[in-house]
């Protein structure tokens, strides 16, 4: 068998309501001499047209005529045989290219991937919802997620100051945290995902504040370009899980957070990380530190199915997120995981057990996201 085109895709996504867009999903197809068609997903934000002329120009010319099936000799190539390394464009592209293999490969042999890795190791993958159907609180959302089934939710920081101001930020997220909580019950494992916008100072009275509420694990509270603001909180909280690594790409990046002792929780992303064979490696290293890995996921069907099937065969698994983009992300999939109660049940699908109706893909097309952007009171930008 042959790979005879791989081809990438945008579709733009509306936010809830339909008022701005929210994201561009980046699905990849991988077309191959014997029929078999696999999909992955190299979503991503702001550099999506980036990562389709990587697939497209680069990628693509240099393994169509390959064996699809020797997924890591192919990954071997994209990593190695371009000068540069470890951005997120290049990485993102490998990673949905290298998804699109294992569904090939899983298709060609009659077994779901998981089961290609080695094996379940659990019957049912859990998640966690985002506050993401445009409802008019965090407590709304919370609560809708709850009533859906989740036992677990995650909220950001609270609606953004302005000025920024990262003391009063706090307080603006200390009260959010407090209404999801009253919403949500005592049950709910409950996140906050601070995207790393706090000083040490203001982040370590956020964290101190959150204890009495009662949460499963703190993202980001500091700038995340270095791992050394993480390692003195997590050593100031040992009672509080710190989580942190959706913006590191490949096991190479990973090494200096885990080596140091900065996160409880790595966050490796599979579509940025280098795809499914590439997360597992990241979390095998984990898991000689004891850390845990709860999935970075904010994206479309195929991005869930593919860390679904990672997420199964890995033992230091944690927590995966889901993201509930109503209604695309139902109405894309011809079929998919199917999420019931919070999890996904295993399926015996083969490949990744998901196929996509391109024909909706089409009419939804690329759409420019708008920035994250920060001002102080005196114009200038905060180090977030």
């Amino acid at each position: 068998m042959k790979i005879t085109s791989i081809t990438a895709h945008l579709m733009g996504i509306p936010s809830p309501g339909g008022i701005s867009p929210s994201r561009n999903w980046i699905f990849v197809r991988v077309e191959t001499d014997e029929g078999i068609v696999g999909v992955g997903e190299a979503t991503t934000e702001y550099h999506e047209k980036a990562v389709v002329a990587m697939i497209d120009e680069h990628f693509a010319p240099l393994l169509v005529g390959q064996d699809p099936t020797q997924v890591t000799h192919l990954w071997q190539q994209m990593q190695r045989f371009f000068w540069w390394r470890g951005g997120v464009v290049a990485s993102s592209a490998a990673s949905g290219i290298e998804q699109a293999l294992w569904d090939v490969t899983g298709k060609a042999y009659g077994q779901p991937v998981y089961k290609l890795l080695g094996g379940a190791v659990r019957d049912q993958v859990r998640l966690y919802a985002r506050w993401d159907l445009g409802l008019a609180t965090p407590g709304d959302e919370a609560k809708a997620a709850v009533d859906e089934g989740f036992d677990a939710f995650k909220v950001g920081p609270g609606k953004r100051v302005q000025p920024y101001n990262d003391e009063q930020q706090v307080d603006v997220a200390l009260a959010t945290a407090h209404e999801i909580r009253e919403a949500a019950g005592p049950d709910c494992d409950l996140m906050i995902d601070c995207g790393g916008i706090f000083s040490k100072q203001a982040a370590h009275r956020l964290i101190d504040g959150l204890r009495k509420i009662g949460m499963f694990f703190v993202e980001e509270p500091v700038n995340a370009d270095t791992p050394r603001g993480l390692i003195e909180l997590r050593r100031e909280f040992p009672g509080v899980r710190i989580a942190a690594g959706e913006r590191l790409v490949t096991r190479w990046q990973f090494r200096e957070w885990l080596e140091q002792g900065a996160v409880d929780v790595i966050q490796a992303d599979i579509s940025h990380c280098g795809g499914i064979g590439e997360l597992l490696r990241i979390a095998s290293y984990a898991e000689t530190y004891g850390v845990q890995i709860a999935p970075h996921n904010p994206y479309g069907p195929v991005a869930l199915a593919a860390a679904v099937h990672a997420s199964a065969a890995m033992p230091n698994f944690l927590i995966l997120e889901h993201c509930r983009l109503r209604p695309w992300f139902d109405d894309v999939q011809v079929f998919g995981p199917e999420v019931k109660n919070g999890r996904v049940l295993l399926s015996d699908r083969p490949g990744l057990g998901v196929e996509l109706d391109w024909d909706l893909v089409k009419k939804h097309p690329y759409q420019r996201l708008p920035l994250r952007t920060f001002s102080d009171q005196d114009g200038g930008l905060p180090m977030v």
